[in-house]
């Protein structure tokens, strides 16, 4: 009996914002990222669209969402941080299918404090930790040293070499900063100077880890200075930026570490309810990872694990992109598949 044939490609529509108040180094970015979807879109033979929007998404009006999928790299409305779980809801509202997290999933995942609770409730390994929301707080907290995350930024916004404190007067002045700087409350736990691994993981119903990846902080003597900061990410100039290292497969030298990397990384994608494509990020204590963060349609930009954990597996940046559209395709309203 003859395959049945395969349906074709759907055409792909690139939804990202641009705020005009973006620091030029923000927008140079956000473009090279576009620059390098499309490639990858046009390698793979695919039809497609860039479509930019700001304060709402009614450019989507004229598009068909049972002819368009959505590359949703929808992060804010209107410049709100954090909005993202709105363009989600929007999406959801308009009938588009769409890469990455639902709507539920980004607003339940907001928050590190409620991410941890998942956690634990999964019996996954995660560090304890605190939420202080004034400075005067502080006191309730007494094990050094300690690292201070705004309780609701995702990724690295906020952290930076001050995030990592050594005494309670030191820590006082991190939950003021945060308060100032970003009116978001302290989320406080261990510092562990230890090996930190990425993981990235994709697919649905049985996903995939893919390869982990390790940051190399030989070059810094300072243990404030071994973090992945916003800094070491996204300034070329940046010491973090030029020299951590990243090896991938990792680690080489423990093929027990990097089993139980893979199983934590897939049980947390699982329990937070993750879908197509997410990442891990996880520091070691002992032989048992510990898991750091949790990230939703986390970055592909050719320095983050995703692309560079694909490019370990043989597959090329358009390679790893139709491989994420195949997930979300599913969910076309056309059923329609890659």
């Amino acid at each position: 009996m003859p395959a049945a044939p395969r349906r074709p490609k759907p055409n792909i529509l690139i939804l990202f914002n641009e705020n005009p108040d973006w620091p030029q180094v923000d927008i140079n970015w956000s473009r090279d990222n576009l620059r390098d979807m499309t490639n990858g879109l046009l390698e793979q033979g695919f039809t497609f669209e860039p479509l930019c929007f700001f304060d709402d998404l009614s450019p989507l009006d004229r598009y068909d969402p049972a002819e368009w999928l959505v590359w949703n790299w929808g992060e804010e409305l209107a410049g709100r941080p954090w909005t993202d779980s709105l363009v989600a809801a929007d999406l959801e509202r308009r009938g588009f299918a769409f890469t990455g997290c639902s709507s539920e999933v980004l607003a339940n995942t907001r928050s590190r404090a409620d991410v941890k609770a998942v956690l634990r409730a999964a019996g996954l390994p995660t560090l304890p930790a605190r939420v202080l929301t004034d400075p005067t707080q502080a006191a309730a907290w007494d094990h050094f040293p300690a690292i201070v995350k705004g309780a609701n930024q995702h990724a690295s916004y906020g952290i930076g070499a001050e995030s990592v404190v050594a005494n309670p007067a030191e820590l006082v002045r991190r939950i003021a900063y945060l308060r100032a700087n970003f009116d978001d409350d302290a989320l406080v736990e261990p510092f562990l100077d230890t090996r930190e691994f990425h993981v990235a993981v994709w697919g649905n119903g049985r996903p995939q880890a893919l390869p982990p990846l390790e940051l190399g902080y030989a070059a810094f003597d300072d243990p404030h200075d071994r973090l992945y900061t916003y800094s070491a990410k996204f300034d070329t100039h940046s010491r973090g930026f030029n020299e951590i290292t990243m090896t991938c497969p990792a680690p080489l030298d423990r093929p027990d570490w990097r089993a139980r990397l893979e199983e934590v990384s897939i049980a947390a994608y699982q329990a937070l309810g993750l879908r197509d494509y997410g990442r891990l990020d996880l520091r070691m204590l002992g032989d048992e990872p510990q898991i750091l963060d949790v990230n939703c349609n986390p970055d592909i930009d050719v320095t983050s694990v995703l692309p560079i954990s694909a490019k370990a597996l043989g597959l090329s940046f358009g390679q790893m992109v139709e491989r994420i559209l195949t997930f979300a395709a599913a969910r076309m309203p056309s059923a329609g598949s890659i």
